[in-house]
C-alpha cells in the first residue's frame, strides 16, 4: 500500500511539474504558411484621399509590401531563436475549477508562460496579463528592466523596485492549450493564472494588464483578493458613473464638470482635457459591449467567431490585415489631422533603404534595442519629452501575426467573444466594487493631444484608484510602444504602495 501511495504521489508531482519549454514550429507548417502567402488574392479597393485611406479598413498600399516582406525577407527561425534565448519559457498542467460540482471533469490544460526571477532581494512577484490580439511576447521589451532596475535607471519613488515576472499565455493563445469549453472567459483565465502563480510558490502578488488584460486583473482582484494585492494598468476605459449605483462618484463628477476641473479641491482627480473628451464621446450605459479604443476595434471579431475563423484559420494575409487594423487604433475622441500618422513603417522603410531617428530600423538584426529592451532614458522627464508616435517595424507586426497564426486564431476569437459578454456594462465584473488598490498610467491617443480613454476617475465607482500618472506620449499598447515609461510607472506605483503600507505581506524596498 505504501509503495502504491508513493507511486500515486509521484505521478501527481510529475503531472504538476513545471517543465522548461522552447518554441519550435515544424518546417512543414512554415512551408504551408509560405504556400498560402504565395497564393493570396488581395481584394481591390476604392480610390480615396490620403487622409481617408483607413476609413474602410487596412489600405492595400500598406498590406501588399508587407506580404512581399513576409515572403522575401522575414525569417521566423531567427525570431524563434531570439524569443527562446531572451524569454525563459515553461509549461505546466493546470486543472480547471469545476462548476457545477456534478459536471464532468474537463481535461487539464498545458499552460505556457514566461518566468524570470530577479536577483534582487527586494523583488516582489508580478503577474503580467497580456491582451488581445497580443501574446506573451508583449512582455519582451520590459522584462529585463522589471527584473533588474539597474538596466533602466530612474529616480524617485520605486526607482530600485524589482520584480519576479510571470507572463502566462491565455489558454488558446501562443503555446497554451485552448479550452474546449465555449464559455471559457475572463473568470476562468484568472483562475488558471492564479494556479500558475501558486504552482511557482507565489501566494501573494501584484498584477499588471492593459486592454483585455486589465479585465483579467479585475477578475483576479474580485476572485482572489487575498492573493492579488494590487493592480497597475494603462489606458483603462470606464463607463460614466450612474447616480443610482454610485451616487458619490457621480456627484463628484458633476461638480468637476461644473467647475471644469479648474478648481483643485473641487476637481476630485479630473483634469479639463478629460472632461472635454467625455462631452465629445459619452459612454452609453446601454451599450452591449466595451467601448475603449482597442475594445472598439475588436468588436467586429466577437459577434460570430466561428464563422470568421473559417477565413482567418486559412488565410495568413487575412489574419495580418486584422492585426494591422486592431493595432492601428486611431484617435476616437477628436478629429484626425489632415494626414494622420500610421503606426506602421511605409513601404520605403520596409525595404530598409534608410533609417530615421525614432524609428526602429532593425529587421535584419534580431538583437536590436527595439526587440530586446527599451532605450535607456537619462530621466523620466527626458523620456516624456520624446513624445512621438511609435512606428511598428515589419518584423514586429509579423511576429504578432505569427503568434496568432501558429495556434490558430479560432480559440482566441471565442475567448474574446466571451470576454466581451462578461464585461457588459451591467455585468458583475463591470459593476462590482473592488477594494484592491489600482494604479493607472494614461497615455495619449495616436494623432491626438487628448487621452486615449474615458475620464480616469469614472473608475472610482468600481475600483480603489490609488495612483495615477498622465503622460504626453501616444501609446495604445504601452508595453510595446512606450516600454520605458511603463516600467518606471510600474516601479513607482507598486513601490509607493509598499512605502505607504497600502499593500502588505510583500517585501519592501531595500534601504
Amino acid at each position: 500500500m505504501a509503495n502504491s501511495a508513493n507511486s500515486v504521489n509521484g505521478v501527481q508531482e510529475g503531472f504538476e511539474a513545471v517543465q522548461p519549454y522552447s518554441m519550435h514550429v515544424s518546417s512543414r507548417y512554415l512551408e504551408l504558411t509560405r504556400k498560402k502567402l504565395q497564393l493570396a488574392r488581395l481584394p481591390g479597393e476604392p480610390k480615396t484621399p490620403e487622409d481617408r485611406r483607413w476609413e474602410q479598413g487596412v489600405p492595400k498600399a500598406l498590406l501588399e509590401p508587407l506580404l512581399d516582406y513576409w515572403l522575401e525577407q522575414y525569417d521566423w527561425r531567427s525570431q524563434e531563436a531570439h524569443f527562446n534565448s531572451t524569454l525563459p519559457q515553461f509549461r505546466t498542467n493546470v486543472h480547471l475549477t469545476i462548476t457545477p460540482s456534478h459536471a464532468p471533469t474537463p481535461p487539464p490544460l498545458r499552460i505556457h508562460f514566461v518566468h524570470k526571477r530577479s536577483k534582487h532581494k527586494n523583488a516582489i512577484p508580478l503577474l503580467f496579463c497580456h491582451t488581445w490580439p497580443s501574446s506573451f511576447v508583449e512582455i519582451q521589451k520590459i522584462i529585463s528592466a522589471l527584473t533588474d532596475p539597474h538596466s533602466l535607471p530612474s529616480f524617485g519613488a520605486g526607482a530600485q523596485q524589482a520584480f519576479h515576472v510571470v507572463a502566462p499565455s491565455i489558454p488558446g493563445f501562443g503555446f497554451s492549450d485552448a479550452s474546449p469549453n465555449a464559455d471559457f472567459g475572463l473568470k476562468e483565465t484568472a483562475d488558471v493564472f492564479h494556479k500558475v502563480m501558486e504552482r511557482l510558490g507565489y501566494e501573494r502578488y501584484v498584477v499588471h494588464g492593459s486592454g483585455w488584460g486589465f479585465n483579467i486583473c479585475r477578475a483576479l482582484a474580485l476572485g482572489q483578493p487575498q492573493s492579488c494585492l494590487a493592480i497597475h494598468t494603462s489606458n483603462p476605459s470606464f463607463k460614466e458613473p450612474d447616480f443610482k449605483q454610485s451616487p458619490m462618484t457621480c456627484l463628484k463628477y458633476r461638480i468637476a464638470q461644473l467647475v471644469r476641473a479648474k478648481v483643485t479641491f473641487l476637481s476630485f482627480g479630473y483634469v479639463p482635457a478629460e472632461l472635454h473628451i467625455s462631452t465629445l464621446t459619452p459612454v452609453s450605459r446601454e451599450s452591449e459591449l466595451p467601448s475603449g479604443p482597442l475594445e472598439t476595434f475588436s468588436l467586429q471579431y466577437t459577434l460570430r467567431p466561428q464563422t470568421l475563423s473559417y477565413s482567418l484559420c486559412d488565410s495568413p494575409i487575412g489574419l495580418l490585415a486584422c492585426i494591422l487594423d486592431t493595432i492601428h487604433t486611431r484617435s476616437l475622441p477628436t478629429p484626425l489631422p489632415p494626414q494622420p500618422r500610421s503606426p506602421f513603417l511605409s513601404p520605403a522603410e520596409i525595404e530598409m533603404t534608410e533609417e530615421r531617428p525614432g524609428v526602429p530600423a532593425h529587421d535584419n538584426d534580431v538583437h536590436s534595442p527595439a526587440t530586446e529592451r527599451p532605450e535607456m532614458p537619462l530621466s523620466p522627464r527626458e523620456s516624456e519629452l520624446r513624445a512621438m508616435n511609435y512606428s511598428w517595424s515589419p518584423t514586429e507586426v509579423l511576429n504578432w501575426t505569427m503568434l496568432q497564426w501558429l495556434p490558430g486564431p479560432e480559440a482566441s476569437l471565442r475567448w474574446l467573444r466571451q470576454a466581451c459578454l462578461e464585461t457588459h456594462p451591467s455585468s458583475l465584473l463591470s459593476t462590482t466594487y473592488s477594494p484592491i488598490p489600482l494604479g493607472i498610467s494614461s497615455f495619449l491617443a495616436r494623432n491626438s493631444s487628448s487621452a486615449a480613454t474615458s475620464p480616469l476617475m469614472w473608475g472610482s465607482a468600481t475600483s480603489n484608484i490609488s495612483w495615477i500618472k498622465r503622460h504626453q506620449r501616444p501609446a495604445a499598447l504601452p508595453a510595446w510602444e512606450a516600454p520605458d515609461l511603463l516600467v518606471l510607472d510600474m516601479r513607482e506605483c507598486f513601490g509607493s504602495f509598499l512605502d505607504r503600507g497600502i499593500i502588505a505581506n510583500l517585501p519592501g524596498r531595500e534601504t
